[in-house]
Formats: structure tokens, C-alpha cells, sequence
């Protein structure tokens, strides 16, 4: 983190501030400060937990966590085989693993990435689609041959497919903006 003096036009050095103490004084003080406020709103609005679970009358609808959800949904649609399904997963879970190794540009705005961006909002909104008719359908396996599954599923992939166009069109507008 540098402090640059730009005040005087004869070439004075920047002035730096030493990580150790004052920028880890600051991110220590801010960690501490959203601790506590966490601890103040668990105090006042405490959660509670769920019922106790019972191995001789388990319920009828077993379902994941909300992070787990969309990766469920996707699993029990039906004509998805699970070696597929996880194949799948496997993948894309590589994929994120390697994308610092894949695009080494120096360029930090997500606009002018536009691939990576365009990719990330396309599995973002596939994910909550996922996530969101999971919630909405508990119990029930995706059929493609369900005229309300087909037409969520061609929603859903029509608005990340316009997502991901128009981040590519917005990413060539700019640099065409700035080559003239």
C-alpha cells in the first residue's frame, strides 16, 4: 500500500506505509470490530435450531443446505446420470481451480475479461436457477418430458446466454472506445 504525494513535480519519492504495524494494525481492528458485531446480532436475534431427528420416524423429504442445493437439483434431474452429473461437477470445480493459471493478463476490471466474466455470471445464474426450483419442487425429480421444468430450464439458459453476450459486446465496445 503506497501513499503517493504527487505536490511536488521534482521527482520526491513515494511515501510508503509499512504493512507491519499499520495496515495489519488496520485489518486486525476491522476484524474485531465485525466480530463484534456479530456477536451483538446473534445475541439479539438468536436461531434456533430445528427439530431433534429422529431415527424411527425420519422424514419424508430429506434435502441439503442451500449451498448444496443447485449441485442436488442438478444430480436428481432426470436423464442425468450421477457418473456424469459428478463428472460434471469434477470439471468445473478443476476449471475454477485453474483459472489464475489461465488467464495471467494483468488487466483487473471485470470488463475487460470478458470471457472469465461472461463465464462466471453464466454459472452464477445457472446455480441460483437451480438453487431456486429446488426449493420450489422438494421432493420431485427435473423431468425433461415436464412442459414447467423445459420451460424454466430454456428461461433460465436463454437469460445466462443473454448475460453472457452482452458482457462480450459492453467488452468489445470498450476497447473499440479506446483504440480511436
Amino acid at each position: 500500500m503506497e501513499l503517493r504525494n504527487h505536490s511536488d513535480d521534482q521527482g520526491q519519492s513515494a511515501k510508503e506505509v509499512p504493512f507491519f504495524p499499520n495496515v495489519l494494525l488496520a485489518e486486525v481492528s476491522l476484524a474485531i470490530a465485525v466480530i463484534g458485531l456479530l456477536a451483538i446480532f446473534v445475541s439479539l436475534f438468536p436461531l434456533k435450531l430445528g427439530e431433534k431427528f429422529d431415527p424411527l420416524n425420519p422424514p419424508t423429504i430429506l434435502e441439503p443446505e442451500w449451498y448444496f442445493m443447485g449441485v442436488y437439483q442438478f444430480l436428481k434431474t432426470q436423464s442425468v446420470q450421477p457418473f456424469h452429473g459428478i463428472l460434471l461437477l469434477v470439471a468445473f470445480g478443476i476449471f475454477l481451480v485453474m483459472v489464475p493459471f489461465v488467464d495471467r493478463g494483468s488487466e483487473r476490471r471485470p470488463l475487460r475479461r470478458p470471457f472469465f466474466t461472461a463465464f462466471a455470471l453464466f454459472a452464477i445464474v445457472e446455480f441460483l436457477a437451480l438453487t431456486i426450483y429446488g426449493y420450489m419442487s422438494p421432493g420431485q425429480v427435473g423431468s425433461f418430458s415436464d412442459s414447467g421444468f423445459v420451460s424454466v430450464l430454456a428461461v433460465v439458459n436463454l437469460l445466462a446466454l443473454f448475460l453472457f453476450t452482452s458482457v462480450l459486446a459492453v467488452s468489445r465496445r470498450i476497447t473499440r472506445s479506446e483504440s480511436t
